[in-house]
């Protein structure tokens, strides 16, 4: 018989545990009323998939999946909230790398879809795991030396050319990098070039920076993308986690520093993503429920065909 999936449930209301449990009753269940107990649990079972509450006393559920994260980085972290807290969004996909967030009260069939396909994913790592080494260890994210030269570019797209030319100056010569202020001509660039990461700033002249690069993921998923934004906006960092898959979501202003470790860190992400394109996860969603949009020839086609599937997927 196949191997029944396990699931950690965590939340501090014993009756939203309860309903849960009998939601996934197909599954192995483990229940914790507080990130302690989650953690405890982790240390003695192979969870595939966590589901955690954010508020919570004593242990935020970011605070609990970032630990979650160091105990078990196989599993597949899933937030949930009845609380539009920017911070606790941001801080879940730049500290926790979340899989995707979901808002109480939770649609049932969309939550069960979710979580079947994160189980997918789970057992896609497990097998990746057992099938080849790990990954050589991550070298440390020090500056580079001046002579260093990676073989992997980036490109910023930003409506500001002067924030764009401090970019380029700030990462030569360690990356080749692109700039413009042009989503069609981003779109044009990224086919041409070893382009490994997009940063794109929120506020376009032509489209929203989030939709930018909601298209760039599903075109190109192996790319890693960041979202710098000045906007405390909830709903724009929930959607850049569920449906673009996004690596980082730098709220303004930021420290220099704080971009380059964010750079450094995809170019690293990007690199393990290349040597296992089968756990690609943009790609895996694509193709598991078979809702691909790439072929979209122009990045006004793509984005048309993306925002009629939204209202469609059976999926946060």
């Amino acid at each position: 018989m196949p191997r029944q999936s396990k699931l950690l449930l965590v939340d501090d209301e014993p009756l939203i545990l309860q309903s849960l449990s009998v939601l996934f009753d197909d599954y192995t269940v483990f229940l914790a009323e507080s990130g302690a107990e989650g953690l405890e649990l982790l240390k003695h079972h192979a969870i595939d998939v966590i589901v955690s509450d954010q508020r919570m006393p004593q242990m935020t559920g970011v605070d609990f999946l970032r630990v979650a994260k160091e105990i078990s980085p196989n599993s597949i972290r899933i937030l949930m909230t009845g609380y539009a807290d920017l911070q606790a969004v941001v801080d879940s996909v730049n500290v926790g790398e979340i899989f995707r967030y979901v808002s109480k009260p939770w649609n049932a069939e969309k939550l069960k879809e979710t979580v079947r396909f994160a189980c997918r994913v789970a057992e896609q790592r497990r097998a990746m795991t057992t099938a080849k080494p790990t990954v050589s260890a991550i070298p440390s994210l020090q500056t580079p030396k001046q002579e260093e030269v990676s073989e992997y570019e980036l490109l910023f797209v930003d409506s500001n050319p002067k924030h764009l030319e401090q970019f380029k100056d700030f990462f030569k010569p360690k990356y080749k990098t692109h700039i413009t202020t042009s989503v069609a001509e981003a779109f044009e660039l990224i086919p041409k070039y070893n382009i490994a990461v997009v940063v794109a700033d929120s506020s376009l002249p032509e489209i929203d920076g989030a939709d930018f690069l909601i298209a760039v993921k599903d075109k190109y998923p192996n790319i890693v993308t960041v979202l710098m934004t000045g906007s405390q906006d909830a709903k724009q960092a929930i959607r850049m986690i569920n449906e673009g898959s996004v690596y980082r979501y730098l709220v303004k202003p930021f420290p220099r520093e704080s971009l380059r470790l964010t750079i450094e860190s995809a170019i690293i992400h990007f690199k393990v993503a290349q040597e296992n394109p089968s756990a690609n996860i943009k790609a895996m969603e694509k193709s598991f429920f078979r809702n691909g949009n790439a072929s979209s020839r122009n990045v006004e086609e793509l984005l048309k065909a993306l925002r009629s599937g939204v209202d469609t997927k059976i999926t946060y």
